[in-house]
């Protein structure tokens, strides 16, 4: 058994411990109780500026999402992006008829009248329709209200009085020049009304918003009738920037003479970024940076630390005309860093507080019905456990996931076995690496035991030899 003892040896001195501590939300500095209506399966939660500070992963990595059982739940992380907000307006249309047999395609060859700025003042088809001609096509100015602006999604019909019944299948068609024109949506419209006077309608063709001065609307199943109203829904789209965290630091001194320090994390994205002076008729022109670590030369001791700006910039509050002027916050791409640093470049007396803004992004999980939740994070050297969205809200598209519940958050709470857990992975560290020693130092005597074991059997053979 001796020959197995010396690779048993090496695979204990090589291999992992023999335990594995589990993720829980006690391994974690912070953490904060999340409770949901129990209604929705996918929630969110917009990141507050606690969980900036207090993450130690630029990308978030340590964040964790944890059920009453313990169990960590799916998450994703949403990028903040600019809001839009729709305003819809009711817009009446200008309808032309057109009288006349469709020509080969479909379409019916029309003579059009318009003034300068584009407005309909009549439609005919080229050849003089006979009396009995039929209706084959109606053309509408969407312009007809100068103030109707934005582009169009909708067309509503209304029904001439006294007809009880009617069917059709339409076809819409969009022009900018009434010479080129692109269906853009075929529907049924449809009405019945009951003898007591209920009606059911169908009434709309509804398309992707796009803009378009004309539209024409052909019949391709059903009889073409003269609508006593065309009405087109007008929606305007209005982009609203994310709402941005806001963040004040102190200032401290700086590594070099002159030089001002400010404390941020890493964590956080940085987009914009300002100072705030407190005194007054202050022009400050100053270098904007961080530090970087040079390697201690030969013969001195210690390391060195170099400013490296990143732009230059002129702050100031000054009272001119009776108003007070402060110099806004500049806009800069996002930045992780966990200090900043500020280089005057007038002498000054001045001591400002650096504001920094950012988007923060928005915690989207599965709640599987075991709350309350637990928002769980700051941990050194944790693996990223977020995941694509498409996982964590299957089926949902982004405008769903944007209008999901929004979680009820209670306050940050330090977990006080923080320090401890921190410590603890420390300590079975070293434990781990006292137990590889240990199992080394194992396998090397079993090995010094078999070579032992193997001079003493060819000491016996040779013996019984000379004898």
């Amino acid at each position: 058994m001796m020959k197995y003892l010396v690779p048993a040896g090496l695979a204990l001195a090589a291999g992992a411990p023999l335990w594995a501590h589990a993720d829980s939300a006690a391994d974690y500095a912070y953490r904060q109780a999340l409770s949901t209506s129990g209604r929705e399966a996918v929630v969110q939660y917009r990141l507050p500026a606690s969980v900036y500070l207090h993450s130690r992963s630029a990308q978030l990595d340590d964040l964790r999402v944890f059920d009453s059982r313990g169990t960590v739940l799916p998450f994703a992380l949403r990028a903040p992006a600019e809001e839009s907000q729709a305003s819809r307006q009711t817009v009446p249309v200008r309808v032309f008829p057109v009288f006349g047999e469709p020509a080969a395609g479909g379409a019916t060859a029309i003579d059009i009248r318009r003034t300068a700025d584009g407005a309909l003042v009549s439609v005919g088809t080229h050849a003089a329709p006979r009396q009995d001609a039929a209706l084959s096509a109606l053309v509408l100015d969407m312009r007809a209200d100068p103030a109707a602006q934005g582009t169009f999604d909708m067309l509503r019909f209304t029904l001439p009085a006294g007809t009880p019944r009617y069917d059709a299948l339409v076809s819409v068609e969009t022009s900018d020049d009434l010479k080129t024109w692109r269906e853009i949506a075929q529907s049924h419209v449809s009405w019945m009304v009951s003898g007591d006077g209920a009606a059911l309608a169908a009434d709309r063709v509804e398309f992707e918003p796009r803009a378009f001065r004309y539209a024409r609307i052909r019949w391709l199943e059903g009889r073409p009738l003269q609508f006593a109203g065309v009405t087109a829904e007008a929606v305007r789209y209005t982009g609203q920037v994310a709402p941005l965290e806001t963040l004040v630091l102190p200032a401290r001194p700086g590594r070099n003479p002159g030089e001002w320090m400010y404390l941020s994390s890493v964590a956080i994205p940085v987009q914009r970024i300002g100072l705030q002076i407190g005194e007054r008729n202050v022009s400050l022109p100053v270098e904007l940076g961080r530090y970087t670590e040079l390697p201690a030369v030969k013969g001195r001791r210690g390391t060195t630390w170099q400013f490296s700006p990143s732009l230059q910039a002129t702050f100031y509050r000054i009272e001119q005309g009776g108003r007070e002027r402060r110099s806004g916050d500049l806009s800069i791409e996002p930045t992780h860093q966990p200090h900043w640093v500020i280089r005057p470049l007038a002498p000054t007396d001045s001591k400002p507080e650096l504001r920094l803004g950012w988007a923060p992004a928005t915690l989207v999980f599965l709640a599987n019905g075991h709350g309350p939740y637990t928002l769980a994070y700051g941990r050194d050297k944790a693996q990223a456990a977020s995941r694509d969205i498409a996982q964590v809200a299957p089926g949902l598209s982004p405008a769903e996931v944007s209008k999901a519940e929004l979680v009820t958050a209670g306050p940050e709470q330090a977990t006080p076995a923080a320090a401890g857990a921190q410590a603890s992975s420390a300590e079975e560290a070293a434990a781990s690496s006292r137990y590889r020693k240990a199992a080394l130092w194992a396998a090397l005597l079993a090995g010094l035991g078999v070579l032992g074991a193997m001079a003493w059997q060819l000491y016996r053979q040779m013996k019984t030899s000379s004898q």
